[in-house]
């Protein structure tokens, strides 16, 4: 064989041997793309996870109950405050001149009548206290009651709402069979005379609106948005300030729709808070919520509105869930409105899990950079 011959014969080994190669290579990208393709789907059915979660909690605009000059203001822009700390006070000079003025008409409501009223008037402040109190409580034990109907808080939380509310029902109930037997007092005449009931309940109002002059935090939480100075008149009914209660603070994390299949109410959860990089918090999932708005809904009288949609895969749908977590852990970590990555566990398997917990902890730490 010549030369030429054989430098061809080695030139074709080379290129089925590099074509081989190739092939290989290919071939093996193919199917670490097709194994990262069906591993990832498993793992979004059995620990899902999601970038879309906002911390969010009751935003309250403070209102008070009755007009007048700021005289005093307790506390500072975004300052944690207790459940019944005052927030700010207003002049009460006007409102302790009718307190006094109510007591003056009632006392003469009772000369009239020839009995003495300042057990009466005793008894009536207490039942006035024990009604402000109930309304409190009532307020606050509704919105806990309506957030245990849908899971967010746990039911021994509702057991307390639900005996507060029984406690400051029963005080009222005290206070009035003290004033009752206050009335009782008087006589006959006394207790069924109009003037003393008139006096009574002008005597009760002047009393409430002297309470509400100390404008009170109505759940633990802090205050923000207000810019107040003493000297500002405040009105009836006009906000002064924002309340974001820290009594009830949950995650709404929104799924895409097919990742949700496995996930239920009690499955444990982990979240990573923008606010916090490098920090993970446990919590657990309370509800998953059965639908969600998409625009939809036609008038009638109209005809129905088709939405188009080009490709061949439909646009993803997200549905939201709602997430409980450790409070006491995260006291102080949490901001309403702050972003948070959410990753659900809907199994024990060690596996996934372990998968799971390091990709959360990745997140995390990616949020030093984000």
């Amino acid at each position: 064989m010549s030369d030429e011959t054989l430098e061809k014969d080695e030139t074709s080994v080379d290129v089925s041997e590099k074509n081989n190669k190739v092939k290989k290579v290919t071939n093996y990208l193919l199917a670490t793309i097709v194994f990262l393709l069906i591993f990832s789907m498993v793992c979004d059915r059995i620990i899902p996870i999601t970038d879309q979660g906002r911390v969010k909690a009751y935003v309250v605009p403070i209102k008070p109950q009755v007009s007048g000059q700021v005289m005093d203001i307790k506390v500072k822009p975004n300052q944690l405050v207790e459940e019944g700390e005052v927030l700010a006070t207003l002049d009460k000079s006007d409102y302790e001149i009718a307190v006094a003025q109510a007591e003056q008409n009632l006392e003469i409501a009772g000369q009239n009548v020839g009995a003495q009223t300042a057990s009466i008037a005793s008894a009536q402040a207490r039942l006035t206290s024990a009604l402000v109190e109930r309304q409190n409580v009532q307020v606050q034990a509704a919105r806990v009651l309506a957030m245990a109907e849908k899971g967010v808080v746990s039911k021994s939380d509702a057991d307390k709402a639900r005996a507060s509310l029984a406690t400051a029902k029963a005080n009222v109930l005290n206070a009035e069979a003290d004033l009752d037997k206050a009335k009782q007092q008087l006589g006959e005449d006394g207790e069924e005379n109009s003037q003393i009931k008139a006096a009574l309940l002008a005597l009760e109002q002047a009393q409430l609106n002297l309470e509400r002059t100390e404008i009170k935090a109505p759940t633990p939480g802090g205050v923000t948005n207000f810019s107040l100075s003493e000297g500002f008149y405040a009105s009836a009914g006009q906000p002064m300030m924002t309340f974001v209660s820290t009594d009830n603070i949950w995650i709404e994390a929104y799924f895409r729709e097919n990742s949700l299949g496995n996930v239920k109410a009690g499955d444990s959860v982990e979240v990573a808070l923008d606010f916090v990089p490098g920090k993970v918090l446990k919590g657990r999932v309370t509800s998953v919520d059965w639908g969600i708005d998409w625009g939809q809904n036609n008038q009638a009288g109209k005809l129905a509105q088709a939405t188009t949609q080009q490709g061949w895969l439909r646009q993803t749908q997200m549905l939201p869930i709602t997430i409980e977590f450790e409070r006491e852990k995260a006291q102080g970590l949490l901001r309403v409105g702050g972003q948070a990555d959410v990753i659900v566990y809907t199994d024990d398997g060690f596996f996934f899990n372990t998968i799971g917990k390091l990709w959360i902890r990745l997140k995390a730490l990616l949020s030093y950079a984000r």
